[in-house]
């Protein structure tokens, strides 16, 4: 009978500690996320290039043609490890939209040297 409960004492405290693994694991996950669409969180349409360039920090690259601008941004994911790439898109100055750099389509090209102003 002693052992039975020694058996059972030990299986309440794994299954507890599991429990605080996962709770542990999934906190990590959730501040990885955060932490990239955090910062993007800073931007909205309308703000000027400096202003994105102030929250954001220099652009990882530059893509330009005509007024149309786009700002690429890469975003460790901590906690997570994965590297997420981001665009803005500025028209006259000015961010028309922003999101994920996938989003914008596989043509988007980007060098790494700002593009005159």
């Amino acid at each position: 009978m002693k052992r039975t409960a020694n058996r059972v004492g030990r299986n309440e405290k794994l299954s507890k500690g599991l429990a605080i693994l996962a709770a542990v694991t999934v906190g990590v996950v959730l501040v990885g996320c955060a932490s990239s669409s955090g910062r993007l969180n800073r931007i909205s349409p309308g703000m000027t290039r400096d202003e994105v360039v102030s929250a954001l920090g220099r652009p990882h690259g530059v893509a330009a043609q005509g007024d149309v601008e786009y700002l690429s941004y890469n975003f460790l994911n901590k906690g997570v490890g994965d590297m997420k790439q981001y665009a803005v898109k500025v028209v006259g100055g000015r961010v028309h939209s922003f999101g994920e750099r996938a989003d914008f389509g596989p043509n988007l090209l980007v060098t790494n040297e700002p593009a005159m102003k």
